[in-house]
Parts: structure tokens; sequence; C-alpha cells
């Protein structure tokens, strides 16, 4: 028989885990947004296109940073090292735009739960 304070827990754990996926971005966004805003520069693989490949980014950056690079990675070359290497190494002398959209957290929310998802 459950008491009342596992029948409390569960019901808390129950809205903790869905507060947690409400605040979780939306992956078909993400990939939409991908579609219309880094197919041109990024491939969903490791291989570099004009911009880095983005195959198993959340292994290799955290999603604070991935956040505050899609908001202003011009800023980011500006004070962070790997942000910096990024734009001196691209080949083609090209850099991240600051781009609106990306602007909005849930959107960089949504994208970010799409590039999870890329091994």
């Amino acid at each position: 028989m459950v008491n009342k304070w596992m029948s409390s827990s569960l019901i808390l754990l129950a809205l903790v885990g869905f507060s947690v996926s409400a605040k979780a971005g939306d992956i078909n966004k993400g990939k939409a947004l991908y579609d219309r805003l880094c197919v041109y520069c990024h491939l969903t693989t490791y291989d570099d296109k004009f911009g880095p490949g983005l195959g198993g980014i959340l292994q290799r950056r955290h999603k604070p940073w991935l956040h505050n690079f899609l908001k202003d990675p011009v800023e980011m070359t500006k004070t962070d090292e790997y942000a910096k290497n990024l734009k001196e190494n691209n080949e083609y002398g090209i850099r991240m735009p600051k781009l609106s959209e990306m602007q909005d957290k849930e959107r960089r929310e949504d994208i970010i739960a799409y590039l999870e998802t890329l091994e």
C-alpha cells in the first residue's frame, strides 16, 4: 500500500518531470529552423561545410554555451576562446552571423533540441 509520503513524492516527481519537459525545445521546430537557417553552412554530420559539422555538437559544447553562441556569435568570438578559434580557422573567412531568429530563447531551445538528436 502506498503511504501519503510516497504518493506526494510521486506527484511531485511527475510535476517536476512535466515542468522540465515543458521547458525542453521542440525537435520538429528545431529541424525546421535548421532547414531554413543553418543547412547552407552546416552539415548534420561531423564533416565541415562552410561552418563546422554539427554532429555530436552537444558532446563538444554544453547547452549554455550553445545558447550564448546562437544568441550572439559575433560577441562570442570576441570573448570565448573556442568561438574565436572557430572564426580564425575558418578557411572561407566566414563567421556565423547574429540571427534575429536566435534572439528568441524558445527558438534556441528548439534548435538545441534538434541538435541533441545528431550523433
